[in-house]
């Protein structure tokens, strides 16, 4: 016996009207989700920058970002990226002061511990 015979024609858009609900709402809620996911605002766009050499506009992006987010996620990834935009410019003095930063603000984390490498590093460069 098939279940539109035991059921009949009511009980069958009954339950194509509920699965079409259930996947529809899933398929718009995970679309939303992957779209908060992806972009981070001026984090977002400080990244995009950065990738694309324009070092100016992500250390923009990047202290925008920091500005409204102080302690957020990305506020020791940004406060690095901000040194290696400096660094990339040619701006040592800059990119020394942001890599300390980097290291007083976040002493226990990767980020301080890649800091203190490039500081190194920087350490024989001619100061700009």
């Amino acid at each position: 016996m098939s279940l539109k015979v035991a059921h009949g024609k009511g009980f069958m858009k009954k339950i194509a009207f509920l699965m079409l609900l259930v996947f529809s709402t899933t398929g718009f809620s995970s679309c939303a989700f992957r779209s908060a996911q992806r972009n981070f605002g001026p984090y977002s766009e400080a990244e995009s920058f950065y990738k694309k050499g324009n070092y100016p506009e992500a250390i923009e992006k990047y202290q925008e970002y920091l500005a409204g987010h102080p302690q957020g996620n990305m506020a020791a990834i940004s406060e690095y990226y901000i040194a290696k935009s400096y660094a990339a410019s040619g701006d040592t003095v800059k990119a020394r002061e942001a890599y300390e930063r980097v290291v007083q603000l976040y002493p226990e984390t990767s980020w301080a511990e890649f800091s203190k490498d490039q500081l190194d590093r920087l350490q024989g460069a001619p100061q700009t």
